[in-house]
């Protein structure tokens, strides 16, 4: 295969594609595994509603479209024949932007622009922008036949071809710094997956609709996987469209592109001229499609794909032959073993092997394909696999902020095939710098050599654009690879949160005296097994990395370690209040405290039972951080736990006793507080009933001579010397305060079994917003079905019915359901009080965060 690699390619300077080279594979698998779990997640939870092409969307009647605002500062930049000056412009508008940072924070999908609601002013304006959208009708035949592209490059020109760019608008103009602009000689192919994840998708779609406005041959594009309605509302281009125009202008504009745009850019496109003796070559986003069902053949160009209704979203349920196909051919990867084909378990179509690339190849009599879709494992800017059949190439570098790659593009030359051309684009104050200073003052040959030597010596770029030589993988920069820690934290820290009740069982089953702390190896251990499952990326040196990270001790107090990670709604900043942390500070309050007084406060009315509304007027009595629903909800756990409701006194005390980040200690003592406990019990006492009857003298505590008094009333106890209950009343002393005397608190928590705190502990990690966080792509997609104009409003009645449809999916996958309660409460948390909910904005906003080792 090497002479083959050499007839396509350019010499030396492609030998480094092999999959094979290793170096940077760590920080680029984990990448691609953050990247497979969220699109994983989607695939799974929305296809099953996604019956048809226009789900979700109402397309903008034209009157609307006539109403949109206008009078963008730089709206004449849109304007026929002004193209040109429009890619000189765009670095000097965005100069001020922030760098991309969305692999580290999910949060900031779609949101790297500077500008927020001041764009349409500052920029462009939304009717500028539909009159932009509107110029798809004129580019593409919607019919079948336009779904296949023909590129015929001739002596005296030469073509570029563009992986995923995913709203990274830097690379978009740094390629035009280096490479020279768009035209008729100097044609760029943009292989899909122009939107998302950045915060420029929609720059990156107009100035590429401006340059085919005026010269047609000088770009083509070609449709991916996120030119879709669902992947823009999920991975941020809604998002993007929203913070720039508002809902209701942004919301008529996202519809438009929904509806007009995306549906109708080609799927494939053949080049021809590039290769000797008449060969051709195709390129497409995804991959060959395989295994569709009634699938008997390698499908063909010029037949199945040239008959496919493409105007429909790519993801949604694959109900007939034509959907399969295109599906498979946006979403699906190479796999070079039938191992790796069958691990296939990220949503992203079926994986097809290299006796399936050469079948497609022979069928259409192409020599290969070039496709994109994900970043190469070797952080290069393309790769080579299938025995050089398919190359991968992809041109977002530094790929949303964390990931350290290069970018790379093809330039194809007739006769010579084809070239790898590797690149680092800038930061928003140089790139405008360096088209202020010579992109019009220099041809392209000398730009090219500035390009370079930046890229080589550049403050931020030389680590990644220089260093490596083409047959090793890339050096991961500082600065990538910070946030690529911050984003491994993240998704762990995630994941966490999503198996709380798996994660607490698997540590208490190694946990032999019931401490609440395991060794670090045993918590590695613990977490390899429950999580690796979930993402085979978690593996023991992230985890070890990780324990260093969080400054975990060893030790390890797993259910202090559990509370950290906590899912808060949009209005819930970092410093929210952890509801353990907070019972355990009301628990050290109280620790010392009279009996007597305590049962007032919490029993009122002195029925000896304490009623939910009871409890949440208690706690702010003691200045405790935790808002009235939340208690409610701590209410309701702990009624559970206790298979009663209304609480009784006793068994409140109880709970309160015994709740805590840190189990009680253990010692020679423990065993003897257990067995006392124990024979409280036996004898038809709670813990807090045997401490009232042992308080003789009704001061609320009890004394040296009261707790021996008591404990020789018990059968087990009735020879117990007195050391030995010195010794004991200095062990629940330890619980609390030392002062000679024990507190009811102290006194419970003493007694009460160690197992019964664990299970409360256990009981505690249910979060309220948990099951909204793991079906949030479901619910997103729902709720963008009852807001077909995209205005991200939908009423509580609306919300609950999509919460309901939620449960029923839970219900029908064995998981456990929101009881009304919960569903009541986060209904009260996504609206605000309001008749209506932002949903897009409570979406977005939950987000986990780490509490620290307070």
């Amino acid at each position: 295969m090497e002479g083959l690699f050499e007839v396509f390619f350019s010499g030396r300077e492609l030998k480094g594609l092999s999959p094979r080279s290793s170096g940077a594979m760590g920080y680029a698998a984990s990448g691609a595994g953050v990247e497979a779990f969220e699109e994983n997640r989607i695939n799974d939870q929305v296809m099953g509603y996604m019956s048809g092409p226009d789900d979700g969307t109402m397309p903008p009647t034209a009157s609307e479209l006539q109403n949109l605002p206008g009078g963008g500062r730089h709206d004449a930049l849109l304007e026929p024949g002004r193209s040109a000056d429009l890619i000189e412009a765009m670095p000097d508008i965005f100069r001020n932007d922030p760098p991309v940072r969305c692999g580290a924070n999910a949060e900031l999908v779609g949101l790297s622009c500077a500008f927020g609601e001041r764009y349409s002013q500052q920029v462009f304006s939304a009717a500028a922008v539909a009159r932009v959208f509107q110029l798809a009708g004129r580019f593409w035949n919607p019919k079948p036949v336009g779904n296949v592209q023909k590129v015929a490059i001739t002596n005296g020109s030469q073509l570029y071809i563009v992986g995923d760019t995913h709203g990274q608008l830097e690379d978009v103009l740094w390629l035009f710094f280096k490479y020279g602009k768009p035209s008729a000689t100097n044609q760029y192919l943009f292989n899909g997956d122009l939107v998302d994840r950045g915060g420029h998708s929609l720059e990156i779609l107009l100035l590429l609709f401006a340059i085919k406005r005026d010269t047609p041959s000088a770009v083509h594009l070609l449709r991916g996987n996120h030119e879709d309605v669902q992947c823009g509302i999920h991975f941020g281009f809604r998002t993007e469209m929203q913070s720039k125009f508002g809902c209701q202008a942004g919301g008529l504009l996202w519809n438009l592109c929904g509806n007009v745009v995306f549906p109708l850019m080609p799927l494939v496109c053949v080049v021809d001229g590039i290769l000797t003796g008449a060969r051709r070559f195709c390129v497409l986003h995804g991959g060959v499609p395989v295994d569709c069902p009634g699938q008997t053949a390698p499908i063909r160009i010029d037949e199945e794909i040239s008959r496919i209704d493409r105007v429909r979203q790519t993801l949604q349920a694959t109900h007939d032959f034509h959907s399969h196909i295109m599906f498979n051919m946006l979403w699906s990867d190479p796999a070079e073993t039938l191992e790796g084909k069958r691990s296939n378990n990220h949503g992203r179509g079926n994986r097809f092997l290299p006796e399936d690339t050469v079948a497609f190849c022979a069928k259409n009599e192409i020599a290969f394909v070039v496709r994109s879709h994900e970043v190469p494992r070797n952080l290069r800017g393309a790769v080579a696999s299938h025995g050089s059949k398919i190359f991968t190439v992809f041109s977002a570098s530094n790929y949303m902020g964390s990931t350290g790659n290069k970018g790379g593009v093809f330039l194809c030359e007739v006769g010579k095939g084809l070239s790898l051309k590797e690149h680092w684009a800038p930061p928003w104050p140089d790139l405008a710098r360096f088209y202020a200073q010579h992109f019009k003052a220099k041809p392209t040959s000398e730009r090219h050599g500035i390009a370079e030597e930046y890229e080589k010596f550049g403050t931020g770029a030389g680590e990644a654009a220089g260093g490596g030589s083409p047959r090793t993988s890339l050096p991961v920069p500082p600065s990538a690879r910070a946030q690529q820690e911050e984003r491994d934290a993240r998704f762990v820290m995630e994941r966490i949160c999503e198996n709380k009740d798996q994660l607490f069982n698997q540590f208490r089953s190694v946990d032999d005296n019931f401490s609440g702390r395991i060794p670090k190896e045993k918590w590695i251990a613990a977490m390899i097994s429950q999580l690796q499952t979930v993402s085979d990326f978690i593996t023991p040196t992230l985890l070890d990395k990780l324990h260093s990270f969080w400054g975990l001790s060893d030790p390890v107090g797993y259910v202090r370690f559990l509370h950290r990670f906590q899912i808060r709604g949009p209005d819930q900043n970092d410093g929210a209040p952890d509801l353990m942390r907070e019972v355990s500070r009301l628990r050290r309050q109280l620790i010392d405290a009279p009996s007597q007084s305590l049962e007032r406060l919490l029993d009122p009315d002195g029925d000896r039972s304490v009623s939910q509304q009871e409890f949440i007027h208690f706690l702010p009595q003691f200045n405790i951080d935790v808002p009235p629903q939340h208690a409610g909800a701590l209410y309701e756990t702990m009624c559970t736990f206790c298979r009663q409701e209304p609480l009784t006194l006793d068994s409140t005390v109880l709970c309160l006793s015994i709740m805590s980040r840190d189990p009680p200690p253990v010692n020679q003592w423990s065993p003897i507080a257990e067995q006392i406990g124990a024979e409280i019990l036996k004898y038809g006492q709670t813990y807090a009933g045997a401490f009232r009857i042992w308080d003789t003298d009704r001061d609320g505590f009890l004394q040296l001579e009261e707790l021996q008094q008591g404990l020789q009333q018990l059968p087990a106890t009735k020879h117990i010397d007195r050391t030995t209950i010195i010794n004991f009343m200095n062990y629940m002393e330890g619980m609390g305060v030392t002062n000679r005397r024990v507190s009811m608190f102290e006194f419970v928590r003493a007694v009460a079994p160690r197992t019964l705190a664990l299970e409360l502990h256990s009981s505690m990690l249910k979060e309220l917003l948990k099951r909204v966080w793991i079906c949030r792509p479901a619910l997103q997609t729902l709720l963008a079905q009852y807001d077909r104009r995209a205005a991200n409003t939908v009423t509580v009645a609306e919300f609950r019915r999509c919460l309901e449809e939620i449960n029923n999916q839970l219900e029908q996958r064995g998981r456990p359901m929101l009881t009304d309660a919960q569903v009541a409460s986060i209904c009260e948390i996504a609206s605000c009080g309001s008749r209506t909910i932002q949903y897009d904005r409570f979406i977005s906003g939950l987000h986990v965060v780490d509490l620290g080792r307070a």
